[in-house]
């Protein structure tokens, strides 16, 4: 993996790839129930787009644990994308639900909760185990936690971070093996092929950890069981992503280092898009793939330096106001 003044370019271009894809799912929700190739291509996307943000997420906690950014960063978004909601649909009264997070801002909170409890897994023996079969259980909850605080999403989420977190750099030369390669492109066309033919009835709510299975629809006491399958298919399709990623430095690398600007500015042209009726005029299959190019390319707009200058105020504020000063140096003992 070549690095240059530090940086690894691979994990550059995988966070470039990831939030590419964020956005390109997002942008095909809307379609999801009036086509048949949208609904394939977002479940494909959602197998393994969460699993492996979180858990690249896990493997760059290892250099800081604060939470101090990732609380600003909710305030403000939350705050505006409930202004947004507030202003495009006529609400009667705005409402800020700071315990309920207003669409991608749940993955801002997710990341606290998980960063509060990783000191005390990192203790255990087998975290990612430990975790993984409370993600499972969770699942028999009485009790609908749904959105609330993104309780339950963290919770099923919860293994990929860990396993990120654990994660040795060294291991991820084992997936850009020829053979491991030509394996990830088979697998990922099979799996999109079977989406295709076979996943039209698949509940998209299944991959995003949101409910219980009551909730889902699958009582049943087994029920665990299909959170443990669709676990594995996660995890089999983000390993397949990281071997096809580029190691070097590519065009992508160097947005890559901002992806934090397209995934919380990307939602607000959603929006908006939605809020136009925009949706209403795409229905071939080519229309579709525009829709999938525009969402790549706003994801490089995104990503840009000029974005970063001009939305400084909102992703880096100046807090120093909240902060007491530093008294002055005690003068010399007399």
């Amino acid at each position: 993996m070549p690095e240059v003044n530090g940086r690894d370019h691979y994990f550059d271009n995988v966070k470039f790839v990831l939030i590419a894809f964020v956005v390109i799912g997002h942008v095909l929700e809307p379609l999801y129930s009036t086509s048949e190739t949208a609904k394939a291509l977002y479940n494909f996307i959602y197998f393994f787009h969460i699993p492996l943000f979180v858990f690249i997420t896990g493997y760059f906690s290892k250099k800081s644990g604060k939470l101090g950014p990732y609380l600003v960063l909710y305030v403000i978004f939350e705050t505006l994308y409930s202004l947004l909601d507030y202003v495009l649909n006529g609400r009667a009264n705005l409402k800020f639900t700071f315990f309920l997070p207003y669409w991608i801002t749940w993955y801002l909170l997710a990341v606290m909760l998980w960063k509060i409890a990783l000191p005390y897994f990192t203790k255990l023996r087998y975290p990612v185990l430990f975790a993984s079969c409370i993600a499972v259980l969770s699942g028999y909850a009485s009790s609908e936690l749904g959105y609330t605080l993104s309780a339950l999403r963290a919770i099923n989420f919860f293994p990929f971070f860990l396993a990120g977190y654990d994660m040795k750099r060294e291991y991820f030369r084992y997936l850009f093996n020829r053979p491991v390669k030509i394996a990830s492109v088979f697998m990922m066309i099979l799996t999109l092929g079977l989406l295709f033919r076979y996943g039209q009835n698949l509940n998209c709510e299944w991959l995003w950890g949101s409910f219980t299975y009551s909730k889902l629809g699958s009582p049943e006491w087994y029920a665990g069981i299909y959170r443990v399958a669709i676990g594995a298919v996660s995890v089999m399709l983000s390993l397949c992503v990281l071997s096809l990623i580029p190691t070097g430095r590519t065009r992508i690398s160097e947005h890559g280092i901002r992806t934090i600007y397209p995934f919380l500015l990307h939602g607000f042209v959603l929006k908006i898009m939605e809020h136009q009726g925009i949706y209403a005029h795409i229905d071939t299959w080519a229309e579709q793939m525009l829709l999938i190019l525009f969402a790549i390319g706003i994801t490089f707009i995104f990503s840009m330096k000029w974005v970063e200058k001009v939305c400084r105020v909102f992703f880096s504020p100046n807090l120093s106001f909240l902060y007491k000063k530093k008294s002055a140096s005690l003068s010399r003992a007399q």
